[in-house]
């Protein structure tokens, strides 16, 4: 009972505009990284940052185009590393380490992969995060690009993850290469966590592991989560933000998502894909992640406006006088 309410006000003290889900264990590391600052997602132009949820999105206030995962995101990967306390966890991609020091928190021997890494000055921060955090002793941190990184990191220490969380390039073919070696690399009873599925390239990665026989689900977080298991492991269950009206992009939209009932969506790539068969050589997955595409431009050129507009104010504030 000490433990529920302790877990109650501890969420009711979280900054106003951020969300985690009910039944989570929640930490708050703030004050570990000193430069993490609220930001204005309009500062970033990324295609598929999803501007109109509603939840705080931070970043280092020495590059505010570039967001940490949001706070319900960062306790789905602490929730999760807690389920493997005492086992080897891989991240790619660990931008200024809040996303690594949630997974450390959560008990993992964490290898971190991040060609970032090889920078100074970021990789000092991450470090001075990570030892503020007492975390700094069960993480490896290792500059270098997957998927080679991840490859000669396994050959090295005959390393295979239990858990791994894969955030790194967005583009095509990344995300794909990212999890096939990862694939190679998991043990049998393994688990891997995506970010930023609201990208069709990223969602590739989570097909690929479905059609191989994982099982898969979505989490309704800002940028989309997602997860794949096998073996005698299991996922956290999430309860996305009942106060957001989400929506889930056409590329997602054939995946079950964690916390909420199955929905009967009206399938329109389905008419047109009827339609476009007999013109087009593009297989099914293709013309759906182009479909895909097509959908978020509608809402990326109604924010653009806002964009320029920050980008034309943040111009100006740096001018000299």
């Amino acid at each position: 009972m000490i433990e529920k309410i302790v877990k109650v006000i501890k969420g009711e003290l979280l900054p106003e505009g951020d969300y985690v889900s009910p039944g989570f264990s929640i930490i708050q590391p703030d004050s570990c990284f000193p430069n993490m600052i609220l930001g204005n997602p309009y500062n970033s132009f990324w295609f598929y940052l999803r501007r109109d949820i509603p939840h705080n999105w931070y970043v280092d206030r020495r590059q505010t185009g570039t967001g940490f995962v949001s706070r319900d995101e960062a306790h789905i990967l602490y929730n999760t590393a807690l389920k493997f306390q005492g086992k080897k966890a891989l991240e790619i991609g660990c931008w200024m380490g809040w996303s690594a020091c949630h997974l450390a928190l959560g008990g993992v021997k964490l290898d971190v992969i991040d060609p970032m890494l090889s920078t100074e000055l970021f990789y000092e921060s991450v470090t001075d995060s990570l030892k503020s955090a007492d975390v700094k002793e069960s993480v490896n941190l290792v500059p270098g690009y997957s998927p080679q990184a991840v490859e000669e990191l396994a050959n090295k220490y005959q390393r295979k993850w239990s858990l791994i969380f894969i955030d790194g390039h967005h583009e095509a073919p990344a995300p794909l290469d990212d999890v096939m070696i990862c694939e190679q690399f998991a043990e049998p009873d393994a688990l891997i966590l995506f970010h930023d599925l609201a990208s069709p390239d990223v969602g590739e990665g989570l097909d690929y592991l479905k059609n191989k026989g994982w099982n898969t689900m979505v989490y309704q977080t800002m940028q989309i989560m997602g997860v794949a298991w096998r073996g005698n492991v299991e996922p956290v269950i999430h309860q996305p933000d009942p106060k957001i009206n989400w929506r889930l992009p056409p590329h997602l939209r054939h995946y079950s998502v964690s916390g909420s009932a199955p929905t009967v969506a009206t399938n329109k790539f389905g008419k047109i894909l009827k339609s476009i068969r007999p013109y087009t050589l593009l297989n099914q997955p293709k013309l759906l992640s182009l479909y895909s595409h097509v959908d978020q431009l509608y809402y990326y050129l109604s924010w653009l406006p806002q964009m320029l507009k920050q980008a034309m104010t943040t111009k100006k504030s740096q001018e000299p006088y």
